[in-house]
């Protein structure tokens, strides 16, 4: 924590203020910090959800005459001519 000269009145008393500033700014930049944690967090975990759920394997669906996947009959290897 950051130490400042005391500050006082003009009637001689401590301005308080000043240090509910500092008390102020130094628990608001914890909850900040909190809270990035927290988003990180979060953010990991719905990231890590959406990968499982992208990547399951999925029955697929079976091939419609419109479908430009459908397959054809080819053979793999070439049939032999008798020559």
């Amino acid at each position: 924590m950051q130490t400042d000269t005391i500050r006082r009145r003009r009637s001689g008393t401590i301005d308080i203020d000043v240090y509910h500033r500092l008390l102020w700014r130094e628990a608001m930049n914890q909850f900040f910090l909190g809270l990035g944690q927290v988003g990180r967090l979060l953010i990991r975990s719905i990231a890590t959800i959406a990968d499982y759920v992208l990547l399951l394997p999925r029955n697929p669906s079976p091939p419609s005459a419109n479908s430009v996947f459908v397959s054809a009959n080819v053979p793999l290897l070439p049939a032999r001519s008798n020559m």
